[in-house]
């Protein structure tokens, strides 16, 4: 219970000890005493000139005023506030693959009108196959076998897929946990002339498409 105190003069408190009824003085209206047992003026606990409380015959220890006790009164500290969890860090966006395209001249690899690899041929895989030690955590790899228009475009689509196949052996021997892929395209995607040797040698290739996590500079 809180209750703010007033100290009266003397004539104020003979006057508010002798009778428990109302009675005036000049610094207000002394009540009787209310539940706690003290004498109160205009809802403030009378103090004496001796530093202590009116009482009246109902006061105990029970009711007591802090205040009129030398009893300091403590204020509950206010619960500190839980610090909120941090938010999770997000997770990093998953990068894209690295794709990248190594094209072969075919003539560079076989001799005409075979699927064999020659000397040439050998050497030119096995850079290629040095070339992609760059590259981390290959997936996959995908073979696409390309002929000029020279001949009958039946023989020039089992032709493409002959030398594809050879390839593609080659580099699964090379990387037997990779995913290796062949085929014939034949003479159907041309990326030159056929009307010229030189535009006709450059059809005559091999791609070789690799995916891969990243790649080492």
């Amino acid at each position: 219970m809180n209750k703010t105190l007033l100290t009266l003069s003397s004539a104020a408190i003979l006057l508010a000890a002798s009778s428990t009824t109302l009675a005036h003085d000049a610094d207000g209206t002394i009540e009787a005493a209310d539940g706690s047992g003290n004498i109160s003026a205009g809802g403030n606990a009378v103090r004496t000139g001796i530093d202590t409380c009116l009482r009246s015959g109902t006061w105990s220890e029970d009711n007591q005023i802090n205040a009129c006790e030398g009893i300091e009164e403590t204020v509950a500290e206010p619960e500190p506030e839980a610090e909120p969890e941090p938010a999770p860090e997000p997770e990093p966006a998953p990068k894209e693959p690295t794709i990248t395209m190594a094209t072969l001249g075919g003539e560079a690899l076989f001799a005409t009108n075979s699927h064999e690899l020659n000397a040439a041929g050998e050497a030119a895989l096995t850079d290629l196959v040095a070339r992609l030690g760059n590259f981390q955590e290959i997936e996959s790899m995908a073979v696409t076998g390309h002929t000029d228009s020279t001949g009958s475009e039946d023989y020039n689509q089992a032709l493409s897929e002959r030398r594809a196949a050879t390839v593609a052996a080659f580099l699964e021997a090379a990387y037997p946990g990779v995913s290796v892929s062949s085929a014939g395209a034949g003479e159907s995607s041309p990326i030159d002339t056929n009307d010229t040797a030189e535009g006709r040698q450059a059809n005559r290739r091999v791609e070789i498409e690799v995916t891969a996590k990243s790649i080492s500079e």
